[in-house]
């Protein structure tokens, strides 16, 4: 199956908005940051206004897209509701940012960091398919929620640097959260190979010509064919340990300047690395009823 970009953009850059909406949330729970809220704040938006607007190009007949919300149960629907659940909280926290100087109540700090995690945590659900036993993995939606833990501190990290302020609260939790990130996106690509070796029965589908073949290729692993590249190069060297190495030295020397951009980059890499896996290497693992 080719490549659905438009979903691999979506994914990504959604977990990217939530995880910069919910670490500004996190300094200003801390009583921290006012100064780089409204840059983070513009930041998320822009992410999740490009992240929504990708995802329209997977539609052949955008025209129809409103009878995919036709009942509750459909992802399409979970997903939208918690777009605009997060969306309603963003407004409410620029209008308290513009008001109070970029200082925010806590309990709206604790709200935003609530929907975004709920925001990646919806997102990852809707692609675990039973017809995909590949992505039917809790390890899909920990993936995305690595991503946003590095992505996140990392990117308000840059800005405060940007912006000359001091980005020493974010030093840790940037570091943890590639340290997360890393763990996640390499179990995630590893699961893919377990599934693969899992679900060899007979029993769940058979071509009438070849009843005796395995349902799944043994081929099929996350090290193989077209996945093995994006799989070594992109999710483990790129996406998973230069994150760490980035944010260990912006913790280290307090460059942010120079390693927040590196560490957002590789991780944004990575991701989308991941996912193309998930698509070379899942997307063949059926089972049909």
């Amino acid at each position: 199956m080719e490549l659905q970009w438009p979903l691999i953009l979506f994914t990504t850059l959604l977990a990217w908005c939530a995880g910069t909406f919910a670490t500004q949330a996190y300094l200003a729970l801390k009583g921290k940051g006012e100064s780089i809220q409204m840059p983070a704040w513009i930041a998320s938006v822009v992410l999740l206004a490009v992240g929504g607007i990708a995802v329209f190009f997977h539609l052949q007949h955008w025209e129809r897209i409103f009878n995919g919300f036709g009942h509750l149960s459909s992802g399409i629907t979970q997903e939208l509701i918690a777009i605009v659940v997060l969306a309603v909280i963003a407004v409410i926290y620029l209008a308290m940012i513009r008001r109070n100087e970029g200082k925010v109540p806590s309990w709206l700090a604790i709200a935003a960091i609530v929907v975004s995690v709920v925001l990646v945590v919806v997102m990852g659900h809707s692609y675990m398919m039973e017809a995909r036993p590949a992505w039917n993995n809790i390890l899909w939606i920990v993936s995305l929620l690595g991503a946003s833990c590095v992505l996140g501190p990392a990117t308000v990290a840059t800005i405060a640097a940007i912006k000359g302020e001091d980005a020493s609260d974010l030093a840790m939790p940037a570091l943890i959260g590639a340290v997360i990130n890393a763990v996640a996106s390499v179990a995630a690509g590893l699961s893919v190979g377990a599934a693969n070796s899992a679900l060899t029965d007979v029993g769940y589908y058979f071509d009438l010509t070849h009843p005796t073949m395995e349902l799944l290729s043994p081929e099929l692993s996350a090290f193989s064919g077209a996945s093995a590249l994006p799989m070594i190069l992109g999710v483990i060297i790129i996406g998973a340990i230069c994150p760490i190495v980035a944010a260990f030295m912006g913790k280290k020397s307090g460059n942010w300047k120079m390693w927040g951009p590196i560490a957002v980059v590789c991780a944004v890499i990575g991701a989308i690395c991941l996912r193309v896996v998930f698509y070379y290497a899942g997307v063949s693992m059926f089972m049909f009823y």
